[in-house]
This record gives structure tokens, sequence and C-alpha cells, in this order.
């Protein structure tokens, strides 16, 4: 074999030994990572956790010890600790009356006549304004240098927001914000502000609560023209808007009235824009209408056997309970109440199943808020009087007439054919 086939065996060795080590180190680690992929398959990557231990009671003031030092005090006296669940969270309530707060940036929270369903307001401003003042009537006042603010609530789940501005420096143009709850909306009424239940199929909407068209007098009784509307606002929030035309700069402070009723019925009373009230000795027409098939029975003629005689007399006297079935004021204008009166205990006669007492209790004070402002305005000494004898009245009803459901009584006229007016049964 001569030097040079020497020399080409040996780099043919060299090459076939490269080869076949590279070859080992590809072949090796593919053979591992299937020796791992075949244990990654055959075992979970994580173990399943194992079960929560049901939830149980701890025991009640378990004996408590305690050690001191080198002591040990022990004690079966009670703690106070509970079972250790907590308490249950407390349900929500259906709103009787205005709450105020104390810091207006809280908001002021109303019923509405769809049972647990409230709306709030957020005042101009809210979060310059100074801690309420409150009055002796469960009112407040928030103030600041240029607005102030008057909170009056009455025993109906109504209230009056006096806005007074003091000088010609103040803002003429307010927006006071409403939050309604979901499934509701505002509307412009005739004279009024209407908040309604949105409208489906087979159920068109309803109204569960009325704003007055704001008005506006100055120091000297004059007033001030106001022009109404509805604006956006905050998520969820819609706006009162509330612009005020020209007022005379030596007859500050003007006053701007804006009330909430939780009413059923399309109106405030008010019968044209700016409302002032009737002429002195005329009594308005009657708003509020009549239930026809309401029973006056205060002998009991037609009382079922079986019915409470003194829950049945409260339901059919024909008359208000508490107070007084009408206003009249010294010029001979008068607010009757003896239609709200009625439609009030019919509403009763049908609880719980159609509708609340508060609510029943609080459109007895918005129906006879709005006969005090037919006849009186919305503004002024006899509109206070009125609303304050009707929140009066209801007042005592709250405290102290009988609830309960109760059947229509069948008399000569009743048409049995056609349910109540309101949803109730005939008693049989």
């Amino acid at each position: 074999m001569t030097k040079t086939s020497t020399t080409s065996l040996l780099r043919r060795l060299i090459m076939l030994g490269l080869m076949l080590l590279a070859a080992t180190f590809m072949v090796l680690p593919t053979a591992g990572l299937r020796m791992a992929a075949g244990v990654a398959a055959a075992d979970p990557i994580v173990p399943t956790p194992p079960p929560l231990p049901a939830p149980r009671e701890m025991p009640q003031d378990a004996p408590r010890i305690n050690n001191i030092g080198g002591a040990k005090v022990s004690s079966s006296a009670p703690q106070g600790e509970g079972n250790g669940m907590g308490q249950p969270l407390a349900a929500a309530r259906e709103l009787s009356n205005f709450t105020v707060p104390m810091f207006a940036k809280d908001g002021i929270f109303f019923p509405t006549t769809w049972a647990g369903k409230n709306i709030a307001i957020h005042l101009p401003g809210e979060m310059t304004l100074q801690a309420a003042a409150w009055s002796g009537d469960g009112g407040a006042t928030y103030t600041s240098n240029d607005v102030d603010y008057q909170i009056i609530p009455f025993s109906g789940g109504g209230g009056d927001i006096i806005i007074r501005r003091k000088t010609i420096f103040s803002a003429s143009d307010m927006a006071v914000g409403v939050r309604i709850p979901e499934g509701t909306h505002l509307r412009q009424g005739t004279n009024v502000v209407l908040v309604e239940s949105d409208p489906h199929p087979g159920r068109p909407a309803t109204v569960i609560g009325t704003f007055s068209v704001p008005v506006a007098r100055d120091a000297k009784g004059a007033p001030v023209s106001v022009s109404p509307g509805i604006g956006p606002g905050f998520p969820n929030q819609t706006n009162i808007l509330i612009n005020l035309g020209q007022a005379n700069i030596f007859a500050f402070p003007i006053e701007i009235t804006l009330s909430y009723r939780a009413s059923n019925t399309p109106t405030s009373g008010a019968l044209t824009a700016d409302w002032a009230g009737m002429p002195a000795g005329v009594s308005p027409p009657q708003v509020i209408t009549v239930p026809a098939d309401y029973v006056t029975d205060p002998g009991g003629k037609y009382r079922p056997a079986g019915v409470d005689p003194v829950l049945y007399a409260e339901r059919h006297s024909g008359m208000c309970q508490g107070g007084p079935n009408e206003f009249r004021s010294p010029d001979g204008r008068t607010a009757d109440f003896i239609v709200s009166c009625q439609r009030q205990q019919m509403c009763l006669d049908a609880t719980p199943r159609d509708t609340s007492v508060d609510v029943c209790n609080n459109t007895l004070f918005a129906n006879m808020s709005t006969n005090c402002v037919s006849a009186f305005g919305q503004q002024g000494d006899e509109y206070d009087t009125c609303q304050r004898i009707a929140s009066d009245e209801v007042a005592w009803v709250k405290a102290n007439m009988l609830t309960g459901r109760l059947c229509q009584p069948i008399t000569p006229q009743s048409n049995t054919r056609l349910l109540p007016s309101n949803g109730n049964r005939y008693c049989r």
C-alpha cells in the first residue's frame, strides 16, 4: 500500500468517525424528548386539588383562653363573636318618606309609586355646599356664598326644594340632577316633568313620580320667567334645566320652587305655565279622577260577614281619616281632599297584591297636594298652609289607619262581570 493510499484511508476513517459522533448527538436529545413526552402524557401536569370543606358554623361565643406570660386566663362569658358566618345583608327597603343627608353630595332620596324604586336628587355645585343646617321638621338648608338650597319634606314622600339665588352674580342657569332607577325615564308633560316607567309591548308607560315646572319670584313678589327643560347629565342621571329670565337687580334674593311628588297622576296641579292659583272666591276644577265604583257605606249595610267592622268603616266612610275633608282659604278658594281619600282607601283594599301601603299613602298626599296647587298655585302662604295640612293628615294615616286587604262589597249598582277599578275582587 502506497503512502498516498494510506493517507486517503485515514481521512475516510476520520470523516466516518465525525459523522457517527454527530449522529449520536442528534439522536440522544430526540429520544430524551420522546421519553419526557411519554411521561408527561401518562401523568397530569397539575395534581387535582382536594375538595374544599363545606362551610360550617362555629359555636356561638366559644370559651376564651388567653396565655399571659406564665399565667393562663380563661372565660366562658359571652364575647359576642357570633358563629363566624357573618350577619346577613339587609334587604333593600322601600322608602316611605324623603331622605335628607348631612352632605348634599350624598343625594336626596325620594320614593316613587313603583314599590321599592327610588330616585335621587343632586343639587347644582353640591360639592361646594356647606353641611346641612337642620330644621325642626326634618328638612335642611345647604348654603353657599351665592345660592342656598332649602329642603322641605312632607309626610307623604314628597318635598319642595327652595332655591335662593342671593346675588346678581350667582348663576341664572342651573341643572338639578335626577338619578332615576333602571327601566324609567324623564319626560316633559303639560306644565309638569314626569318620571315614567319604560313602555313595553302590552304594558304602556306609567307615571311613578312628578316634578313641578319651577316657578320663581323676586323679593318683591314679582314673577321671574323660567324656561325649564330636560338635558343630559352624568351616566344614569338626567338634568332638570332651570333657565331664569331677566330679574330686577334691586329685588334679590330670587326664590325658585321645585316640587317632587310620588304621584301616579300626570299632573302637578298647575293648570297653566307659571300657575299662580285660582282667583279669589273661585274653586278649581277637580283634576283628580273620582273613583266611580267607590262604595260609601258608613253604616255597614253591605259589609260581608267576618270582615272587621272597624277596618270596613275606615275604608267605606266616604270621608277622610285623621283630618279635614277640604282646606278653605279666607278668600273663599277650596282644595277638596275627599276624592284623594277615597282613592287611597280603594288602593289599600288591593294591597299587597297590586301595590304597597306606602305607595297608597304617598299617592294620597300627592293627590291632596295636586288639589292644593290647583287652588292656590305653587308658592305663597295659602299654598304652604294647604300642603302642611295635607302632610299632617297623611302622617296620622300612616301612624293609625288599619292596613290589610279588603274585598270590594257588592251593591245593587255593582257590575260583577268586570273587576273593580283598583283590580280588587268582589266579596262572595
